[in-house]
């Protein structure tokens, strides 16, 4: 039986093996009419790699036209083609392999396409060198100390007192030369808009060039990228400033005053600091008008006469400029009647009385004080103690304001001096001898009677 069967099957075998090829090329070409094998653009990102390959030269890169993706063909059968996407390969720019291409500056670096899905007998990738181009500079790194800043205004009657930033204040960037040498400043600013007291909040510092344009930093790689930024709110209150003078002007020159403006500037600090300070009072000798014969005029920085614990609102007012207005002497006499003056420290048992009815008083001061000047303004007093009955000169202390005018000499006025009890034995000696003379004529008249 297995005679028969060997037998058969080897019969006709030329047939039967060219029946089997004609079979599998028949298989082959209907599964080709019926699974074509199909090509299909893929568009994909590059992922570069070794990039310190680049900047440990001290250089930058940057990826021409910002375009890092690359278009490719792959080709396979449907079945394969059905379930490929483009998140199924993958591109990588070995910078390693960098190529220069002319002297325009402009490098190119080759793709390498890979299909995670698929091997590569089943899906074909189009054997065409895939590349991506990138422009070179020199690589720049600066470091800048970052200023906290605030923007708003606080509440009424606050100010803002120190704006500091808590976490580390210096900020490295590192980037393309071209951006990083137009750095000028690096600022963090916080809100502060209606606060009334202290305030902190996380911030992302800005990027400022010299002219106050906000630098894009998406080329550039910053060493942080937030800092916390605290802000100090303080009370407010206005005070008044006070200036004195100090030396003596030339002879027959006197101050008249002191013009400056503000008067009165806003202070800040802790409640319990501003509640001790009523003025701010610039030392005597910043203004010395020794000598002087005319204005004299300067700039006075009172930030630095400020109590500890106090600051100005406005900068700007810690700059007052000052003038002390130096006027001539103007004399003129004043006749004055003694129903001006005033006696001070008369003991009880005496009495004083003026021996002249008025005395001439010169005084001197500003024309314009002294126009302003009538004999009715001008009082005086003379002190009457130690002074025994009998006349004498005594010396009248006549009552203006020194600061507008002065006497230009020691004023005298005679006056006499009585003892009151004196007086009354006088009187009771006196009476005493009436009385007696008119007993006598009484007695006399009786007897010639």
């Amino acid at each position: 039986m297995l005679k028969n069967l060997v037998k058969r099957l080897t019969n006709n075998l030329g047939l039967k093996v060219l029946a089997a090829l004609f079979a599998f090329i028949l298989w082959v070409v209907v599964i080709n009419v019926d699974e074509p094998v199909r090509t299909v653009p893929y568009t994909v990102s590059v992922k570069t790699e070794n990039e310190d390959y680049i900047t440990s030269n001290g250089k930058y890169f940057e990826l021409l036209d910002g375009n890092n993706t690359v278009t490719f063909n792959v080709s396979a059968k449907r079945t394969y083609q059905e379930k490929l996407s483009n998140a199924d390969f993958s591109a990588v720019a070995d910078m390693e392999k960098i190529e220069y291409v002319d002297d325009s500056g402009i490098y190119r670096v080759p793709v390498t396409v890979s299909c995670s899905k698929f091997s590569s007998n089943q899906v074909t990738i189009s054997s065409k060198q895939l590349y991506i181009e990138v422009a070179m500079e020199d690589r720049g790194t600066v470091q800048k100390r970052i200023t906290a800043t605030t923007t708003g205004n606080v509440a009424d009657g606050c100010a803002i007192g120190e704006v500091s930033i808590v976490t580390t204040n210096l900020l490295k960037i590192t980037g393309p030369s071209s951006v990083t040498s137009m750095i000028d400043t690096v600022e963090a600013n916080i809100n502060v808009e209606g606060m009334n007291s202290d305030v902190t909040d996380t911030v992302v510092p800005v990027l400022y060039d010299a002219d106050r344009n906000v630098i894009d930093t998406t080329k550039l790689k910053l060493s942080i990228n937030t800092v916390t930024v605290s802000a100090q709110i303080l009370k407010t209150k206005d005070v008044p400033v006070e200036f004195a003078t100090t030396g003596t002007v030339a002879k027959n020159y006197m101050v008249e005053g002191i013009e400056y403006a503000p008067d009165t500037v806003r202070i800040k600090g802790e409640a319990s600091v501003l509640n001790t300070v009523s003025k701010v009072t610039v030392p005597a000798e910043v203004l010395d008008v020794t000598n002087a014969t005319g204005d004299v005029k300067t700039t006075v920085d009172i930030s630095s006469y400020l109590p500890n614990g106090v600051s100005l609102v406005l900068a700007s007012d810690a700059q007052i400029e000052v003038t002390v207005k130096i006027e001539p002497l103007v004399e003129k006499s004043f006749e004055i009647p003694v129903s001006a003056l005033t006696v001070e420290n008369l003991p009880e048992n005496q009495e004083i009385s003026f021996l002249l009815d008025s005395l001439t008083v010169e005084i001197a001061g500003a024309e314009s004080d002294m126009k302003k000047l009538s004999e009715d303004d001008i009082q005086g007093v003379i002190d009457a103690s130690g002074l025994e009955k009998g006349e004498h000169n005594v010396t009248v202390t006549i009552l203006l304001d020194e600061e507008l005018y002065q006497t230009t000499s020691t004023i005298t006025i005679p006056v006499n001096v009585k003892d009151l009890n004196e007086e009354e034995d006088n009187e009771d000696s006196e009476k005493s001898v009436v009385e007696e003379n008119s007993d006598k004529t009484e007695k006399t008249s009786k007897k010639n009677q």
